[in-house]
């Protein structure tokens, strides 16, 4: 296969890989230092909102930077620096058991992932020509299969070896980052390929404001629940006496089922119109949600699947909306786009929390399924795949 045997495409996606499973294992961490550090759902909540908020909205910056100087150093050097800053929160969470100090590495942790985003997303869509769509759905089930395994083995490390094993964990990388570099070497200027997205012929005037700000509210309220949920898998789930290694498993089948039916919902978006599996999907998959706090047992799981598959469906599909809605450089674009989807999750995370102390945390995530019904209606006023479409060349995802 073509895709398999490009070198900068393998190495955005092994990078996407890689990433994830840093960024999704951060629940579980946090979740596992809660108790040393006697932290409560509403810090939880903090530290989480304030890595994927810093992740998400330096993105259109970073990927305005890429556009201009290209990957080379970029590429490598921000996966490197989140797992890097990652080790650091941990030794400084081991050492002090101070919150505040806690919470700086950690933070500046997502300054990488928000680097990585855009200029891999450019990538993995510019890399072989004539294979946009295939590469985008397995450059994003890559990263679904990272954020899936990352708190799976995060689990199983806390819970055998203690924090210390995440030490173990970012040796096991450096690979995989040696890699990135020598196949990223020749990226210092702006992939010539990305030039395509500067020429798709469509102004300021012609760009859809109403459809962009209807597309905004549905991103968002699909951000509250499904990343509003994933996020407090953890805690509502240690409340009911799991380990972390069953928490982990139960988030990484969330994952999973949401990286999977991405390329399924992309390809049947294609067929049968992007509304429509817009729709479906978020309303089907808001359901189980109201029942996920009810189970400790083994359904827990069959609605982790459920729930996290059908959610996740559309992550592909909205995006490919924006990038249709909103012209521009490709890394910037994708940065815009990627990086407002997981500030709203961020936001919600902080929100859930805050709320969480109040009302209890199994609550509010029943409430989610509200939001995400509000979502699911809102969708079908979103532009047909039609009126969405705009000629674009070789290479860039329609």
């Amino acid at each position: 296969m073509t895709l398999l045997r490009n070198k900068l495409f393998l190495a955005v996606t092994v990078g996407h890989l890689v990433i994830d499973i840093f960024n999704s294992m951060g629940s579980v961490l946090v979740t596992f230092l809660s108790i040393p550090m006697a932290l409560s759902a509403a810090q939880i909540g903090l530290a989480l909102s304030a890595y994927s908020l810093l992740a998400a909205v330096t993105q259109p910056l970073f990927g305005w930077l890429a556009d201009k100087v290209g990957s080379r150093w970029l590429g490598p050097g921000s996966v490197a620096w989140t797992i890097g800053f990652m080790a650091l929160a941990v030794f400084v969470a081991q050492t002090t058991n101070n919150f505040v100090l806690f919470m700086f590495p950690f933070t500046l942790a997502a300054l990488g992932s928000g680097a990585f985003h855009p200029l891999a997303t450019m990538h993995s869509t510019t890399a072989v020509l004539g294979q946009a769509a295939t590469a985008t759905g397995m450059f994003f089930l890559f990263g679904q299969g990272g954020l899936a395994g990352g708190p799976f083995l995060g689990g199983l490390i806390l819970d055998h070896v203690g924090s210390t094993g995440i030490y173990g964990l970012a040796l096991l990388t450096v690979p995989f980052l040696l890699f990135m570099a020598y196949a990223m070497r020749h990226t210092s200027l702006r992939h010539p390929h990305a030039a395509g997205y500067e020429q798709t012929g469509v102004s300021q005037a012609n760009m859809r404001w109403d459809a962009i700000g209807l597309l905004a509210l549905i991103t968002g309220l699909r951000s509250w629940v499904f990343l509003g949920t994933v996020n407090f898998m953890p805690k509502m789930f240690l409340d009911m006496g799991w380990s972390a290694t069953e928490q982990g498993a139960l988030v990484a089948v969330y994952w999973l089922a949401s990286g999977i039916t991405g390329v399924i919902g992309g390809n049947l978006a294609d067929r049968w119109g992007r509304r429509q599996v817009v729709f479906v999907t978020l309303l089907l998959g808001s359901l189980p949600v109201y029942f996920l706090p009810l189970h400790d047992n083994w359904l827990a799981f069959a609605l982790a699947v459920m729930s996290g598959g059908l959610l996740g469906a559309s992550h592909s599909i909205l995006i490919v909306i924006a990038q249709a809605l909103v012209p521009g450089r490709a890394a910037f674009a994708s940065g815009v786009s990627l990086g407002y989807l997981f500030a709203a999750g961020a936001v919600a995370a902080w929100i859930i929390g805050s709320l969480a102390d109040i009302w209890g945390l199994n609550l509010v995530i029943q409430a989610g399924v509200v939001v995400g019904l509000a979502a699911a209606l809102l969708s079908l006023f979103l532009p047909s795949t039609r009126e969405t479409h705009h000629p674009q060349p070789e290479g860039v995802p329609a």
